[in-house]
């Protein structure tokens, strides 16, 4: 899989002229064509009965409307159009109009009749392309992005009155009607062949099961892995296939779970932090509305955040929730992530959004009537009640212009409300569309496999720069935005490997609950053995590829390496190198999301007993 941004945003004047249509044409764009072509050909016929009219006049003939009708209707298969001059403008037009007409009519209608046929055949040239299951918005923003940035799109939908599907074949992607779960429907969309599989169904268990069919449709490949995406919402769903989510890779399948919630309180906590961390010794107090699956995410995030940054002796950070379940779900925070309560004070408020209680918001003040609030999200699923939260706080924050963001399911849309400013926002109320920044190619396959491949050459060039190695003397130096692809494939595959060794000596990856994971160190035998494991599986790797064994430098023409030795053959700093990558694994998966854990805890905490 090459990384999206090294290839090239090649846009066409299609794309460009459709850019200036309003959305709502763009999805009644196939309508919107027949009523242009139907009201052409009433021109035309009009055309046509005028001229043979005038010119009947011209020539001192008499006919009946039905003759003329009839000559007019001659027009569309060449019959009638050959008459004696001098011909009137009107059947000029006429006799060239209305043969095009017909041309492009029969065109369109056999397009129509034949589409599904049409798409098939060309799903046989199709390579390297995207997959994308579910035409949700989701699916639509995905399906449009990736062909704004020039990859070939294959989108399966199961409701043929989705509105979407034209708008995609508008944009040149190829659309196939059927359940995505079917596995002869993914192995028509050229799935064995595709270089990354998007499941963004409404349905969490459909997702899983497209997952389960496209690992077998993998086996299939001829070459490199194919990314299987999944969008997964629920929490216990979520953590399941979380822990498979790096144990099931092979190399022709990669998994990756993407959750726009997630994801979202990511970039949220990114773009808008509170006033209050530019100070690192002065915890943030925060506002949190809304405690559904992004506010969630969103206090985890802030949290951890803290927990990683803040002082020694530091204080927590204080967060208030609102919401009308406040109590139950701080308590079901506070029991899955046992950290919470030592990085930050929850503060649960039951209110009801539309209540009186909320209007007078004495939550936003302390005891002695200070401004108790640094920055203040609102996490509403519902954008026209979100909107009149953060108006309501704008109204009681104004005069400390403490930041105020409110989530919007996209940036069209009520959130244009928001920008009617001249920097784009309503002063400190700032809309944060979350499909529109979490739907992007760049976003969705920076997932767990990436971040970890990423660390792993982070820590290799940080290792060569203090051994003294330099670009010009290892040309693989450089970010990693500039490596080749087949070294990016190379850093994944390590992940996978690495991780498979865990495994060899009594660990497993479970989803980070413990914030101090990261610390976690293995003993030095088993630091020996894993590392060892994995130069024989690499030197494996390499062999199988064409590379063989040669003293003095590395050779790529010739393909011959000097490291193609046994574990006990191999130099002392080289089998430090791989150590140094064992011994940093618990702190790169803790960056994903992941930490190491003993089968034996590991049982403990699914029989208690």
């Amino acid at each position: 899989m090459t990384d999206s941004t090294e290839q090239p945003i090649r846009r066409t004047w299609r794309d460009r002229l459709r850019a200036l249509w309003p959305e709502p044409l763009q999805r009644h764009r196939d309508g919107l064509r027949w009523l242009v072509l139907g009201t052409l050909w009433l021109i035309a016929l009009a055309l046509g009965y005028v001229g043979f009219a005038r010119h009947a006049v011209a020539l001192g003939e008499a006919r009946s409307p039905l003759d003329i009708v009839y000559l007019t209707l001659q027009l569309v298969s060449l019959n009638s159009g050959a008459v004696p001059g001098p011909v009137p403008w009107e059947l000029e037009m006429a006799r060239l109009l209305i043969p095009a007409l017909a041309a492009y009519t029969v065109f369109q209608a056999l397009a129509v009749l034949f589409r599904e046929q049409i798409q098939l055949a060309r799903l046989w040239f199709v390579r390297d392309h995207v997959v994308i299951c579910g035409l949700s918005r989701k699916g639509f923003l995905l399906a449009k992005s990736f062909r704004e940035q020039g990859d070939s799109v294959v989108v399966i939908e199961q409701d043929e009155e989705n509105d979407w599907l034209e708008s995609c074949r508008e944009r040149g992607v190829l659309v196939l009607l059927g359940d995505a779960t079917d596995p002869a429907r993914l192995r028509q969309a050229a799935v064995h062949r595709a270089r990354c599989l998007i499941a963004v169904c409404g349905d969490d268990g459909a997702n899983a099961e497209i997952a389960m069919c496209a690992l077998a449709l993998a086996q299939d490949r001829t070459r490199g892995a194919l990314t299987c995406i999944i969008h997964i919402v629920d929490p216990q769903l979520c953590d399941l296939l979380r822990e498979r989510e790096i144990g099931i890779s092979r190399p022709d399948f990669r998994l990756e779970l993407f959750n726009v919630f997630d994801r979202g309180a990511r970039l949220l906590w990114q773009e808008h932090p509170p006033m209050a961390t530019n100070n690192s010794q002065s915890p943030p107090r925060l506002l949190v509305i809304g405690l559904g699956s992004l506010g969630e995410s969103l206090v985890v995030r802030a949290a951890r955040d803290w927990w990683d940054r803040r002082p020694e002796g530091g204080h927590p950070m204080r967060i208030t929730v609102i919401d009308r379940a406040a109590d139950a779900r701080c308590a079901s925070l506070a029991v899955r992530y046992p950290r919470l309560a030592d990085a930050c004070d929850l503060v649960p408020q039951q209110i009801d959004i539309r209540s009186p209680e909320f209007l007078r918001a004495e939550f936003l003040r302390d005891s002695q009537g200070q401004c108790a609030v640094d920055a203040a999200y609102v996490c509403l699923d519902d954008d026209s009640l979100g909107l009149h939260a953060g108006l309501v706080l704008l109204q009681q924050l104004r005069p400390y212009q403490v930041p105020i963001v409110v989530r919007m399911a996209e940036e069209a849309g009520l959130a244009t409300l928001l920008r009617g400013g001249r920097d784009g926002a309503s002063g400190p109320l700032r809309a944060f569309g979350l499909l529109d920044r979490t739907c992007t190619p760049d976003l969705l396959l920076g997932g767990t496999h990436e971040v970890l491949a990423r660390a792993l050459h982070e820590d290799y060039v940080r290792q060569q720069a203090q051994a003294g190695q330099t670009p010009p003397t290892n040309p693989i130096l450089v970010p990693w935005s500039d490596l080749p692809a087949p070294i990016q494939e190379a850093n994944r595959r390590q992940v996978d490997r690495l991780c498979a060794r865990l495994r060899t000596v009594g660990y497993s990856i479970a989803p980070l609950v413990d914030w101090d994971a990261g610390s976690f160190r293995f003993p030095a035998a088993e630091v020996e053995q894993m590392a060892g494991l994995e130069h024989d599986e690499w030197c494996a790797e390499q062999r199988r590829a064409g590379w063989t064994y040669a003293p003095g430098p590395k050779d790529s023409r010739q393909k011959t390496h000097p490291d193609l030795l046994a574990w006990t053959e191999l130099s002392e700093p080289e089998r430090e190198k791989n150590r140094s990558v064992v011994r940093e694994l618990p702190g790169l998966l803790a960056r994903a999301g992941f930490q190491v854990v003993t089968e034996r805890s590991r049982s403990a905490a699914l029989d208690p007993a």
